[in-house]
């Protein structure tokens, strides 16, 4: 087969989900607008959800209607069904017909109960601890060929790239945010032993000791003790942003 033919499906998906992030730039509506794209792009009838597993705990955060959603919901209060068990495997979990595929029994009697007879489940590691699993419903028997079911891996594919780059970012604002208290607090605490060499002649040493002594006996972190000595000489409460939820 022709190698450009090959890349045409990738790179239309591609350039479809680039339009899509553009137009929603917030991660969740851009998961639902993938979720919604595969769901077409898959075939007439299908629904598609998405599910995201972070340290062992799996949550939907997509869906193209809310039939699949609640399917997934199933699941995940069952802690069994075809999207757990492509995340656990790490292989793409088809079930044909449910009407005579048994496996996980309470959550394929919630999928016939609402219509749906074949589910795929595609998964994809994002990082080590994190997952996710692109999964298929259909109201008719095997609905999906290999091509379909490879086409849908392109989406899981660009999915788990987008949650990748976001939980990057997320950590990047947490590691900003951890650095920004450490400055706060790390400043208020300059302050306080600052007042501690003017009142007791000390050296800055000296003044350290005297305010992790005070942090001992008090039982109080050290820079809550640092706040309290700042504000009794200044007579104005210390801004430091949100220091006071974070130990140095």
């Amino acid at each position: 087969m022709d190698t450009d033919t090959d890349d045409r499906p990738h790179a239309t998906l591609v350039s479809e989900l680039q339009v899509l992030l553009l137009e929603v730039p917030v991660f969740q509506h851009f998961i639902e607008g993938a979720a919604v794209a595969a769901a077409r792009r898959a075939g007439a009838g299908t629904s598609a959800t998405v599910t995201v597993r972070r340290e062992r705990k799996p949550n939907a955060v997509a869906a193209s209607d809310d039939l699949a959603a609640v399917c997934d919901e199933v699941q995940y209060a069952h802690e069994d069904g075809p999207c757990l068990e492509s995340i656990d495997t790490r292989e793409v979990v088809v079930a044909g017909d449910l009407r005579t595929d048994t496996r996980w029994p309470a959550w394929r009697a919630a999928a016939l109960e609402r219509g749906f007879v074949a589910v795929a489940a595609i998964p994809r590691e994002v990082r080590p601890g994190v997952e996710i699993a692109l999964n298929l419903y259909a109201p008719t028997p095997d609905p999906w060929d290999e091509q379909a079911l490879t086409l849908a891996g392109l989406y899981a594919d660009e999915i788990a790239r987008a949650t990748h780059l976001y939980l990057r970012g997320a950590d990047q604002a947490e590691l900003n945010a951890d650095l920004r208290s450490a400055l706060a607090s790390r400043a208020v605490i300059d302050q306080a032993i600052g007042v501690i060499i003017a009142q007791n002649r000390c050296n800055e040493e000296e003044a350290l000791r005297i305010l992790r002594s005070a942090s001992q006996h008090r039982n109080v972190k050290l820079r809550d003790v640092a706040v309290s000595i700042v504000e009794t000489v200044s007579g104005a409460p210390v801004r430091a942003g949100s220091f006071h939820d974070r130990t140095p």
